[in-house]
């Protein structure tokens, strides 16, 4: 998510993304919110976090204060991992680029229009065709937030795992910091986190909100 001097969101539709860590809270503001409404957002997220089960009514809170300014679209929860092994096996992963593209036909299709920013696409293929992909999703100059899917078909295989892997690693050569972000409900993608071994580092909170 790209920022400007004053740290606030610039560009899309993100209206607010809080990043919390052991010792720290980062809350950055879209810069189309006014003065007021940022200050009650980020007075929100300098209070001391409830118990899991009040961060719910948490959550509503900052969507209280968002309607205000525009009809809500979507929310994102979940935790956030890095990287302290990358020792696993990625010998199988291909590096997706403009002149493979095709690869990704026949189920991964949408992540065609991805190949064109330069980013790291790695992809575990079968058959002539991609069953896993991991590309850079968020991006800024110092780090990078794995996007990753599998075909159902081939869930389950440890296909994710070994494509994340190698995706990490090509993050690494930028001199870039790779992190894995998921949601609270997508068990799947936890479960990944797990088999790599990843590091719990804290958890997200993003609203987009509708244009206007």
């Amino acid at each position: 998510m790209a920022t400007d001097a004053l740290g606030r969101l610039t560009g899309g539709r993100t209206q607010l993304y809080i990043l919390r860590t052991a010792g720290a809270v980062i809350c950055r503001c879209h810069i189309s919110l006014s003065g007021e409404i940022a200050a009650k957002l980020q007075a929100l997220a300098a209070r001391p976090r409830g118990r899991p089960r009040e961060w719910a009514s948490e959550y509503a809170d900052y969507l209280t204060i968002l309607s205000a300014a525009a009809p809500i679209k979507s929310i994102r929860a979940g935790p956030l991992y890095t990287f302290s092994d990358l020792s696993a096996s990625d010998a199988a992963a291909t590096v997706i680029g403009a002149d493979n593209a095709d690869l990704l036909s026949g189920g991964l299709d949408e992540w065609r229009e991805e190949v064109h920013r330069g980013l790291p696409m790695m992809a575990i293929v079968r058959e002539g065709r991609a069953v896993s992909i991991c590309t850079s999703a968020a991006v800024s100059p110092r780090a990078h937030s794995a996007g990753v899917e599998t075909l159902a078909a081939y869930r389950g295989r440890g296909f994710a795992a070994q494509a994340v892997t190698a995706w990490a690693r090509a993050v690494q050569t930028l001199g870039a910091v790779p992190f894995y972000a998921t949601t609270f409900d997508n068990l799947s993608s936890q479960r990944v986190a797990r088999r790599l071994g990843l590091d719990l580092v804290g958890s997200e909170f993003s609203v987009e909100c509708e244009s206007r």
